[in-house]
């Protein structure tokens, strides 16, 4: 362990980095934050990315929610008003009565 230390010390005076009290405990918790937060399956950059995902998901839930309260409330409509359901069959599906004629312009 004094070896790797040493190194340490080596290498952080070739940096120009001095008088920086190193010893094992130091040594240990820095080995201890690396592979905590840098190595392994919850490193900083997945949790950022996951963060990200759960947010994309998240907003993507409360849109499908609305639409969903809007399909509602269509249906609702549909089923108790026959002008409404009426009305969308001739928008959507092109529906006419017997003597009607029907245009369809495509612009």
């Amino acid at each position: 362990m004094n070896k790797f230390i040493n190194k340490i010390k080596d290498l952080l005076r070739k940096i120009g980095v001095k008088n920086i009290p190193i010893n094992k405990y130091y040594v240990t918790i820095l080995v201890f934050l690396v592979v905590t937060f840098c190595i392994g399956d919850s490193t900083l950059k997945k949790r950022y990315a996951y963060n990200l995902e759960i947010n994309r998901l998240q907003n993507e839930i409360e849109y499908y929610k609305k639409q969903k309260e809007e399909n509602t409330e269509k249906l609702y409509s549909l089923k108790s008003d026959n002008e409404s359901l009426e009305k969308y069959a001739r928008e959507q599906f092109h529906m006419t009565k017997p003597d009607e004629d029907l245009f369809i312009i495509i612009p």
